[in-house]
């Protein structure tokens, strides 16, 4: 039996010292070294947002979060309505004095992309999770 072994690149790049001090503290709490923590990461980093890479349909959840003072929520429904063609599910939560909202999407990666785009701009933090889609591995 013969185990394919994945050929490795070895790069350099500058993160700020606290990061590098996190990354070093979460690599000891897990068990693994710097390099495993970083390539797991990269690797979570890209499926995450391969979807904006390929146009394809694309199912996944958008995570929004911001201040209860944000006078932009009228705006936010705003924005739904004009998205409620691949906006399956939306719930809006209280945690202490953040308003938390999710959003179950379905549709094209292109307009998923720009109904992130739109949040953002608003001032919004958005993570957007996309469920598996074989159309883009």
């Amino acid at each position: 039996m013969t185990i394919l072994k994945s050929s490795k690149r070895r790069f350099g790049i500058s993160i700020p010292e606290n990061l590098a001090r996190d990354l070093d503290k979460l690599a000891s709490k897990l068990s693994i070294d710097r390099s495993s923590l970083v390539s797991e990461a990269i690797r979570t980093y890209i499926h995450d947002h391969l979807h904006y890479l390929t146009p394809h349909k694309c199912m996944g959840i958008l995570i929004l979060f911001s201040n209860v003072e944000n006078d932009n929520y009228r705006k936010l429904l705003k924005i739904i309505e004009e998205y409620r063609d691949i906006i399956i599910s939306y719930t809006h939560h209280h945690i202490e004095e953040k308003c938390i909202e999710v959003l179950i999407l379905s549709g094209s990666s292109e307009k998923i992309r720009s109904l992130h785009r739109e949040f953002t701009v608003l001032g919004y933090k958005a993570r957007y999770l996309p469920l598996v889609h074989n159309e883009c591995h």
